[in-house]
This record gives structure tokens, C-alpha cells and sequence, in this order.
């Protein structure tokens, strides 16, 4: 296996041997400058239509969830005694 080339680093950062060190990544207007497109502005219609799907089923799970407590009450609310008087 071919060693990988490190970066140079701080004498006052210790990595431990074996690892490699954190290379800083390139920051996003250096990524602009070097001719990449970047937007501001990301497909915002998916965000909105995962936004929309998380909350329904959100709310069928509350929904499914009260359904469910009032079906068990009913099932065992017969088992259940009479409070002695």
C-alpha cells in the first residue's frame, strides 16, 4: 500500500500515529471563484414536498396512535371490575 502524502501541520498539534490529520475543506467562495456552479437556492420544491410528507405522516401517526388507545380501552375496559361501593 503507497503511503499517502500528509499535510504539513502545527508543531503544536499532536495527531496520534496512524492517523492521518484533518484537512481543511476548500471554502465555498474558492470553489466558486475556480469556476463550479453553486446556488443558493436548492430545489426548493423537494424541500417543501418532503416538508409536506413528513407532516402527514406525523399527523396519521398521531391520528393511528388515539385510534389505537380508544380501540384498547374499549377491548378492556368490560374486563375491568366495577369500583366496589
Amino acid at each position: 500500500m503507497a503511503k499517502r502524502p500528509t499535510a504539513a501541520r502545527s508543531p503544536s498539534v499532536a495527531v496520534p500515529p496512524g492517523e492521518e490529520p484533518l484537512v481543511a475543506q476548500p471554502h465555498a467562495a474558492s470553489v466558486a471563484a475556480a469556476g463550479a456552479t453553486m446556488s443558493r437556492d436548492p430545489d426548493i420544491a423537494e424541500h417543501e414536498a418532503m416538508y409536506h410528507r413528513f407532516t402527514g405522516l406525523v399527523k396519521w401517526g398521531i391520528i393511528g396512535c388515539a385510534v389505537l388507545v380508544v380501540l384498547l380501552f374499549i377491548a378492556i375496559h368490560p374486563m375491568v371490575p366495577p369500583p366496589a361501593s
